[in-house]
């Protein structure tokens, strides 16, 4: 498949699920516990310009909005935007902007303090790219927050979603694609460990990694 008949299957099934997406409680449970994992890690001052890349309907955006001066949440499926949207009017969320993107290919004008994404990093193919592109969209000294599953057997999806160019991710990869694009002090935790039953009908652990990084300046 091409990265660009990818990218809009991707697009399709995203608009089509997202005035029901805040519904899964796991997922609310996994974007606030993730959303803990990057105040945590990241000690922001408050001043921070900020992109988030795959914000989908904002529940990670809503939780990070306060922490830092402006959000611009970019998201490639315009059907999670709308839904941001309205809960950006209805939350009072005055420092956040939305821009529908694909930041793996249109990069919005920078420079940011903090680029952070969650469960977004398993869509793109290229992820080494998109690193390098990251790093290039940081101001001196900016850091990165992206968190993703850690590598699993495929069975958090399943064979037929749509959409999925990796099942999770080898710590040492991540680090090592981090610290290609010329981005240091490199942190690897775990976020949070979802626990459910996979495709294969089995209860699994899939553990969520969150990678920290600074670009030097």
């Amino acid at each position: 498949m091409s990265a660009s008949s990818h990218s809009q299957r991707n697009i399709e099934r995203f608009n089509e699920i997202a005035a029901s997406w805040d519904e899964h409680a796991g997922r609310v449970e996994t974007a606030q516990a993730v959303a803990r994992a990057m105040l945590e890690a990241l000690d922001l001052r408050g001043d921070e310009r900020a992109l988030e890349f795959g914000c989908g309907t904002g529940l990670v955006t809503a939780l990070l909005a306060s922490s830092v001066a402006h959000v611009t949440a970019a998201d490639s499926a315009p059907g999670m935007l709308t839904v941001l949207e309205q809960k950006r009017a209805e939350l009072g969320l005055d420092n956040v902007d939305t821009l529908q993107a694909d930041v793996s290919a249109d990069a919005p004008a920078g420079p940011f303090d903090l680029i952070f994404s969650s469960m977004t990093l398993h869509h793109i193919e290229d992820v080494a790219g998109l690193f390098r592109r990251l790093a290039a969209m940081l101001a001196p000294g900016g850091r990165v927050a992206l968190a993703d599953l850690e590598a699993e057997d495929g069975t958090f999806h399943g064979p037929d979603k749509p959409g999925i160019a990796h099942h999770g991710f080898e710590r040492t990869d991540l680090e090592r694609w981090l610290r290609g694009a010329g981005l240091t002090d490199v942190r690897l935790s775990t976020a949070h460990v979802v626990h459910k039953v996979g495709a294969d009908e089995r209860e699994h652990d899939y553990p969520i990694i969150l990678a920290v990084a600074r670009k030097p300046g």
